[in-house]
């Protein structure tokens, strides 16, 4: 919202719109099939309305982007780079910055060289080019046996994209996220819950640990570069959002293997406050706070199937705090947009549903 000429909040929307790249295909096939679900794309964003929008699942490429937004997000600014291979983003799952056009917010997309500086700083060279030594349990077809590879190597598929974003004079980073998926390659057999489940099927152990595994070696890069700018600015104002495909908590696989949750891992340490992410849904009903329906979870099948994979979080100098960042965290400012995500659904055809995860947005007003 524009007053005196300054914006007096901005709204960060973080979406995974569902394989956008397919449908970017659909509309050069047939556009009139595809127009029914465009169409509805391009309302949930007009009713969300942010200043700042992070699409995840986003089309492969600039050409293909610029014409789907195009027709989906008028009225906003898409932030390109001038190169695809610039965004060292492999498969058609692509992360998007688009700003609302108005002269109050402008923005630049960080080099990945930069981010690979930093992280390979902070990590003591043990993150170098991108990527990093892990180890995890590999299941040996032959032999039949579980055994730890060690060491393996691994890297970003869908590397975090950083926004430089400028709101009215003031400066702030938003790393926009899409991380490994937990999805298992090995089908599981059997009653989830035998005494025997886990030790009769090693290959869905390696599976699942070895996929959590690496999920976390992403959270932790991320970590770096945070702690990287940090040491350069104590008060850094920094947002990470996006598809983390992990939520707060510890599920059974982290319970029995691993015994940690990512959202803590990238958190940081509360002792350490200014270095600490908030959380944009720390205020907002719990029986809400959920994203995504995963349906009936094979590993779980007793767990809760609404889950919290989308998030915002942000450091301490854009709390309440006095001092800090121009724009602070708006009480009960953190959403999922239910709501909006209903009203565009309720009318029509599956064929027609925008994506199966809700937005997120958090609002963020300028301090008096």
């Amino acid at each position: 919202m524009l007053s005196g000429g300054k914006m007096q909040f901005f709204k960060l929307t973080s979406w995974n719109i569902e394989w956008a790249d397919r449908l970017v295909t659909a509309m050069a096939a047939d556009p009139v099939a595809a127009a029914p679900r465009l169409d509805a794309i391009a309302e949930e964003i007009r009713l969300l309305d942010p200043d700042v929008l992070l699409v995840g699942e986003g089309p492969k490429g600039e050409a293909r982007a610029s014409s789907f937004f195009a027709r989906v997000a008028p009225g906003y600014r898409l932030l390109l780079r001038g190169d695809d291979a610039a965004y060292a983003i492999r498969g058609d799952q692509w992360l998007w910055f688009l700003l609302r056009d108005v002269p109050a917010l402008t923005g630049q997309l960080g080099h990945v060289d930069r981010w690979r500086t930093l992280t390979e700083s902070a990590s003591e060279g043990d993150h170098r080019a991108g990527r990093w030594e892990v180890s995890y349990p590999v299941f040996d077809t032959g032999l039949n046996k579980l055994h730890f590879e060690v060491p393996k190597r691994h890297e970003h598929y869908r590397h975090p994209q950083v926004l430089q974003l400028q709101i009215a004079g003031a400066n702030c980073e938003i790393i926009g996220c899409h991380l490994k998926s937990k999805i298992n390659k090995v089908r599981p057999k059997g009653d989830p819950y035998a005494a025997d489940f886990f030790d009769t099927q090693p290959a869905l152990v390696a599976d699942v640990v070895q996929s959590r595994i690496k999920l976390t070696t992403e959270c932790t890069d991320i970590r770096h570069y945070i702690e990287a700018r940090f040491a350069e600015d104590p008060q850094a104002p920094i947002v990470v959002c996006g598809d983390l495909n992990d939520g707060p908590g510890k599920e059974r696989i982290e319970r029995r293997f691993l015994y940690h949750d990512l959202v803590s891992s990238l958190q940081g340490d509360v002792f350490f406050a200014q270095r600490f992410l908030n959380h944009a849904l720390f205020d907002f009903p719990q029986s809400a706070r959920w994203s995504y329906d995963l349906g009936r979870d094979k590993l779980d099948p007793r767990r809760e199937a609404k889950i919290l994979l989308d998030h915002i979080m942000f450091t301490q100098s854009m709390t309440g705090h006095e001092g800090g960042f121009a724009y602070r965290a708006r009480r009960n400012g953190g959403l999922v947009e239910h709501d909006v995500h209903h009203r565009v659904a309720a009318g029509r055809p599956r064929s027609a549903q925008t994506s199966d995860h809700k937005p997120v947005s958090m609002v963020f007003e300028r301090r008096p």
